[in-house]
């Protein structure tokens, strides 16, 4: 059989082996691609997660997380330092243990374990799917950005749902999005 394959190998014409050849590596040269942009996607290291864990100021960068309380079990979205302090005040986390437990946290996607009371007393905020926004979200991320945004400022009056929904968004994408100290309007980056 083997010797079946070589014979039939060699009588393909020099062309169609190359066509062949350029096919087998394109192909690996792709796969290798979409390897590394799932890798990065999803790295716990990535800028993004590296911006939004460092920012302990009073108006810091908004995380979005899975929760899991008694009466309800989904996403949330909070400040970072706000979730900052209370890991702190509730399992004694300093800021490096912080950021190292959140990013295992999100890279293996899993749920914090809280009660409710701590949903209102820590400001955890319940984020709702809306389709309106699932469908801007389907046109891509600058679209996206475009639509919502005059440059990094939200740029239209939205629903507080609506904007948990937007923040939600921005997350998944790797877009930090905060309340500006001075204006109290959403911005990114």
């Amino acid at each position: 059989m083997h010797n079946m394959d070589s014979y039939i190998y060699t009588m393909i014409e020099p062309e169609t082996k190359r066509r062949i050849f350029s096919f087998k590596s394109y192909g690996i040269a792709v796969l290798i691609f979409m390897i590394f942009i799932i890798i990065s996607c999803k790295n716990p290291n990535s800028p993004s997660y590296n911006k939004v864990l460092n920012d302990f100021d009073t108006t810091s960068y908004f995380i979005a997380v899975d929760i899991k309380s008694p009466f309800y079990k989904g996403r949330t979205i909070i400040e970072n330092n706000n979730l900052y302090m209370y890991l702190h005040k509730t399992k004694g986390f300093d800021k490096v243990k912080y950021i190292y437990f959140m990013k295992r946290t999100l890279r293996h996607h899993r749920a914090l374990k809280i009660t409710d009371k701590d949903i209102v007393d820590w400001k955890f905020i319940k984020v709702t799917e809306l389709e309106s926004v699932i469908h801007i979200a389907d046109r891509g991320r600058d679209n996206f950005v475009a639509n919502y945004f005059n440059g990094t400022v939200l740029n239209s009056v939205i629903t507080d749902i609506e904007q948990n929904a937007v923040i939600n968004q921005l997350f998944y994408w790797g877009i930090p999005a905060k309340i500006d100290k001075l204006t109290g309007e959403l911005i990114i980056g």
